[in-house]
């Protein structure tokens, strides 16, 4: 049996839509082994899909032998290029590196190697690469993610999840927005709740709504999974409540980003300032204040209308 192995980037997000690429090799017929940082954290949801941490730099010879193919999802880390320049240089012929960048041009390195393109979902291009460049009979949307028996879906319905932060200060809609926004839920009979880490948590301060402590990932996906519907930034929590079957709202500050990123499993709805916003070079105006042009009331209505 042909074993692979697949070097996610780093983030949450970026992990879940790599194991849509892991699982449809698993379904046509290879091993397949998943690297990344912290997924492995949720290895019980996803039973068929073998997860495991980074080697260190010593350890990635002994690591990588046994494996008769490479599929690298690019990005600029150290460690990431540690582990192109090994591949690249031991196994040139079984290496496929493959670059998620969001646009549609193609003179980007490695554009060739996967013909993504920028507006359509990641997760259906990787659909679309499987199809099309590898040729694979059964191809599905599916990253392999099954629930744990003792998790109940959508066991509180009403429960909205909502994760104000991410990885970069200018992706996050504002903090007095979302907690406009947690009110007029709250009124309309839905249950706000705020997910944080610890750190984020103190930086807010006092949040009058529900704000659970999830002490690892595995809590952290049963607590999304047993709710029903997600609101926030475009981050990795996003694309969880996503594969596990809710609908979310994402606020995004750039069309071309959200289109390419966006959580693209279940029903969802993304809002990104209008385009008429000048976004000239040296100016930037929809860049800089894209925040200020996503109302509450424009992101309330986009939940209610999933609803």
């Amino acid at each position: 049996m042909t074993k692979c192995a697949i070097f996610s980037c780093l983030g949450l997000g970026d992990g879940l839509i790599a194991q849509v690429l892991s699982n449809n090799l698993s379904l046509n017929g290879y091993k397949v082994t998943t690297f990344h940082p912290s997924l492995s954290g949720l290895q019980r949801w996803f039973p068929e899909l073998p997860i495991t941490r980074f080697p260190s730099h010593k350890d990635m010879p002994k690591a990588l032998q046994e494996f008769d193919r490479f599929f690298i999802i690019y990005e600029k880390s150290i460690w990431m290029q540690a582990v192109l320049r090994h591949c690249e240089t031991l196994y040139p012929d079984k290496t496929r590196v493959l670059n998620p960048i969001a646009t549609p041009k193609t003179d980007y390195a490695y554009w060739s190697h996967g013909r993504f393109d920028g507006r359509r979902p990641f997760v259906e291009n990787l659909m679309g690469f499987c199809r099309e460049i590898l040729q694979m009979p059964l191809v599905t949307k599916s990253n392999g993610i099954v629930p744990p028996a003792n998790v109940q879906l959508r066991k509180a319905a009403k429960r909205v999840v909502i994760h104000p932060t991410s990885s970069r200060e200018s992706k996050n809609w504002p903090k007095e927005k979302y907690l406009g926004l947690a009110e007029e839920l709250k009124k309309r009979g839905f249950i706000p709740a705020f997910i944080m880490s610890s750190a984020e948590k103190q930086a807010w301060g006092e949040v009058h709504h529900e704000v659970p402590d999830l002490e690892d990932l595995d809590a952290m996906a049963r607590y999304v999974a047993e709710s029903g519907y997600m609101v926030g930034n475009d981050s990795g929590i996003g694309h969880l409540a996503s594969c596990l079957g809710l609908p979310t709202v994402t606020l995004c500050p750039r069309k071309i980003q959200a289109d390419f990123w966006r959580p693209a499993w279940s029903r969802g709805a993304v809002l990104v300032p209008p385009g008429w916003i000048p976004n000239l070079k040296g100016m930037r105006l929809r860049d800089k204040y894209w925040k200020s042009w996503i109302p509450v009331s424009k992101v309330l209505q986009s939940f209610l209308h999933l609803t």
